[in-house]
């Protein structure tokens, strides 16, 4: 990856996803996808010395630790693995290593533990081609004991030490009676990797608080004091061995109406480094308040802390602050969010805070908007699904949708979600027919905009222009009293347009125009054409074939005509490739096959390539989706199955087994447009789908989009939608854009106030029933001063119970 760019990645059980965020909007995209055909317990990052990138830590039920790194652009940010170090049984089991991961800040070392007894350290080494390696693994076992977290300790370039939470049952299972369970301690240890030695010691321990369930390491060296805090039940604590006599630690404001005799326990903990030396921790409750932890220090030593109220977020399982100040919450429940950390978080001023952990802290009301927080960016997230149901009850689709109940709390939501990339419908208009084609013409050369939208019926045409609104055009001088068959934009700047009795040619002004008229009783049957070039079919068993090219003089020239002995059912000329001056191949679709003919001057119309189609060629159509020169050729038959092909950029011939997929009960219409800056390939037939380069796969992919049936499609720009379709359904015309191709779902959400539990369909509707446990309902917060219990988008109260 660019090297200072920022990347996020997200562990969803065996999948792991890489996004970057916008440098301008923060944004998240994802950049690849990586199966690891294994359920992945922990995962962390590390960056050798020397290295100017970072390494990916895995562990995972399969018994083995994995270094892997990520590829650049080229490689479509592909997962290159490093090493894969096996060390014992597979599956989630208490004594098998993997629940925590740790790494050394300094890159020297990493550390896996199991939940009991189990700890290994491996060392990080180089080999001889410079790529990072990890070493045979050091034991650090201690028997009778049950790992609650796991840090890399901050010590500059002194021996790696990983700090861990510890509670040692050894007693406890001599002495089955309940006090001494109760007098079991939670102890915080020190583990050293002795790098000349080569082995790993239990350097230093001390007792914590019992409650205490997570860890965060300080800064060290030469960016801060070293050590750690500790996240426990209404207070953190800063621990370290050189203060281990006179530990310091701070309580956090409390709720208002929070039950005094319920404590509020500490689940995450992530600390952000600043320039100049400085830093700062947020930290989060069950509740989801969340809240920044400065210390206090003075040579090198910690003498105070410091908790302020920063907003109240969903609860987290995990979060991480950028470099560029962005905190990304992977969500316990709902929908993961990306904040940017606004600038009064420095200060907060007029934030509750407390500073003394022997005096009771302070109280603050919950607020349902962010005041020190803004939300960029937010990713689906389904978890944790209570209710699920599938069937057609939307009426009218082609396929079924998902419904499913998600979340807890005033966060959960009743999720509709349907197979296929989503489309936002921006405007429809009813035309005085079914349309039997459609067309969009560009405006003059380079201008990005569509100019007309060409309409075509079974007698007539109809030409709309594009602007601020779509209004009928009656002095576009092209043909309107007969069906359209193909039509685009010249490079003179002119109009071409095809229809059964011959060509129309507009000139570049507007005003002017010449045809070309068929020769005797011939009809044209299928034509296609770009700026540059037209290759028109005749009508009948015959395969007869025409083709003109435009000229120095701005003409179109009757070039050559060519009988190919069979019935022509569909052509494509493709588009002209950037730099040159005619596109190299032309399509031509036979009742049984498409043949790839060449446009090339010196051996015009000669057969390059045949591929066999199984049933009746109706479309073509020749996108360059990689960019290089090749092209994906897309065929449409009637009976509801496409096959695409690669073609040679330079022979012609088509390369490797075709692909086929049905893509439902009616006939496949393809046409070409441009989604996300990639060129695409549109179908229609039962549903829509497109054909477009993955930036996941690096391959090309068909995916449905999801929408009602379209007749006729094709790509449409103006200045108020840059990359977007326009399309005909039934007299209706539509204009759409596609929101982001790579998504296999789409999904319209509900919010709910409460925990779903059950649903069922009762007379076309659904009914939901949702319960929490000890809520004081709708009234009650608004009584206590809470406002609606509906979480807002990104925020709102995390937890349940009385304080919703």
């Amino acid at each position: 990856p660019k090297l200072g760019s920022e990347f996020i990645m997200a562990k969803t059980g065996g999948i792991i996803e890489l996004y970057s965020s916008d440098v301008n909007t923060g944004a998240l995209k994802l950049l690849s996808t990586t199966k690891v055909f294994s359920n992945i317990r922990d995962i962390t990052n590390i960056r050798h010395q020397g290295s100017k990138r970072d390494h990916i830590v895995v562990a995972s039920d399969a018994g083995s630790i994995t270094l892997f790194k990520f590829g650049d652009k080229s490689t479509n940010y592909a997962a290159q693995q490093q090493q894969c170090e096996i060390f014992g049984m597979t599956g989630v089991r208490r004594p098998v290593p993997g629940q925590y991961v740790a790494s050394d800040p300094k890159g020297r070392a990493i550390c896996i533990a199991a939940i009991e007894k189990q700890k290994l350290v491996y060392v990080m080494n180089r080999d001889t081609q410079d790529n990072v390696t990890i070493s045979s693994p050091l034991e650090a076992h201690k028997a009778g004991t049950i790992t609650f977290d796991l840090v890399g300790v901050d010590v500059g370039f002194d021996n790696p030490v990983f700090a861990a939470l510890e509670l040692s049952y050894a007693d406890a299972d001599q002495d089955h009676t309940p006090a001494a369970a109760e007098n079991a301690k939670k102890h915080l240890t020190y583990y050293e990797l002795d790098l000349g030695l080569n082995h790993v010691t239990r350097r230093w321990t001390c007792p914590v608080s019992r409650k205490a369930c997570v860890l965060a390491a300080v800064p060290g060296g030469s960016d801060g004091p070293s050590g750690v805090l500790v996240g426990s039940e209404d207070e953190v604590s800063y621990w370290d061995e050189s203060q281990a006599d006179s530990p310091v630690s701070v309580k956090l404001p409390r709720r208002v109406h929070h039950p005094a005799s319920e404590p509020t326990l500490v689940t995450s903990i992530t600390v952000h480094k600043q320039k100049k030396n400085k830093f700062f921790a947020i930290v989060q409750t069950e509740l989801g308040d969340a809240f920044k932890i400065t210390l206090t220090t003075s040579s090198d030593k910690v003498m105070g802390m410091r908790a302020q109220l920063i907003d109240t977020l969903p609860v987290a399982a995990s979060m991480n602050v950028t470099k560029m100040g962005l905190l990304f919450l992977a969500a316990d429940f709902g929908d993961h969010h990306l904040y940017q950390l606004e600038q009064s978080i420095i200060g907060l001023p007029g934030s509750v805070e407390s500073t003394d952990a022997t005096k009771d802290p302070p109280t603050f009301l919950p607020r349902a908007v962010l005041q020190n927080m803004r939300v960029i960016d937010t990713l689906s997230n389904s978890c944790a699904t209570t209710g699920l149901m599938v069937g057609e009850f939307a009426g009218g689709e082609s396929s079924p949708q998902i419904y499913a109940l998600c979340g807890r709390g005033p966060r959960s939501a009743l999720r509709v979600m349907r197979h296929g990339a989503g489309i936002s419908q921006l405007a429809v208009t009813d035309l005085p027919g079914t349309p039997s084609g459609l067309f969009t013409v560009r405006g003059s050369e380079g201008d990005e905009d569509d100019k007309y939208i060409v309409v075509s019926f079974a007698d007539a045409t109809l030409v709309l222009s594009v602007g601020e609104s779509v209004e009928e055009v009656s002095d576009s001088k092209m043909v309107t009293d007969a069906p359209t068959i193909s039509c685009s934009r010249l490079a003179d700047g002119g109009i071409v347009q095809v229809h059964p009795n011959g060509i129309r040619h507009v000139k570049s002004d507007g005003q002017t125009f010449k045809d070309w008229q068929c020769p005797g009783l011939k009809k044209v049957g299928a034509a296609s054409c770009n700026g540059n070039q037209v290759l028109v079919a005749y009508a009948g068993e015959a395969g007869e074939v025409a083709y003109f090219e435009l000229d120095e003089s701005m003409s179109l020239n009757l070039k050559t005509e060519k009988r190919l002995g069979a019935e022509v059912t569909c052509v494509d000329v493709g588009v002209v490739p950037k730099g040159r001056n005619r596109s190299m191949f032309a399509a031509v679709g036979s009742p049984d096959a498409v043949k790839v003919y060449s446009l090339s001057p010196h051996d015009l119309l000669s057969n390059r390539s045949t591929a066999a189609v199984q049933g009746r060629p109706v479309s073509a159509c020749m996108v360059d989706m990689v960019g290089d020169g090749s092209v994906t050729l897309s065929i449409g038959t009637d009976t509801g199955i496409m096959q695409q092909t690669n073609l040679d950029a330079q022979s012609g011939a088509m390369s490797g087994n075709p692909t086929k997929r049905f893509l439902g009960a009616g006939r496949v219409e393809a046409s070409r447009a441009t989604v996300d800056g990639r060129s695409c390939g549109v179908m229609l037939s039962s549903r829509p789908w497109i054909s477009f380069l993955s930036a996941n796969t690096g391959g090309v992919v068909t995916a449905p989009l999801s929408y009602a049936r379209l007749d006729h499609a094709c790509g449409f720009a103006s200045s108020v939608v840059s990359e977007g379709l326009v399309a005909t359904s039934g007299s209706e015309l539509h204009i759409l854009t596609v929101e982001d191709v790579e998504t296999k779902f789409n999904e319209t959400v509900v919010p709910l106030r409460y925990t779903p539990r059950q649903m069922c369909l009762i007379n076309g509707s659904l009914a939901i029933v949702e319960a929490d446990a000890r809520d004081t309902g709708e009234a009650g917060k608004v009584k206590l001063g809470y406002g609606s219990s509906a979480a807002p988008s990104g925020g709102g109260a995390g937890g349940g119970g009385g304080d919703g």
